[in-house]
């Protein structure tokens, strides 16, 4: 169940940082949220 928590974690950082990034950081955020959305997806097919 641990693991279910912290995917979601990742998934909800991923939205923030997307957030951020249409308010005012612009590219970075963008890419830094895709890089946890990508994360995210790989943990929920993985499994782990």
């Amino acid at each position: 169940m641990k693991q279910h928590f912290i995917t979601v974690a990742i998934l909800l950082v991923a939205l923030a940082f997307y957030m951020l990034g249409y308010s005012s950081l612009g590219g970075i955020a963008f890419v830094i949220g895709g890089a946890f959305e990508l994360w995210f997806w790989v943990r929920l097919f993985r499994g782990d």
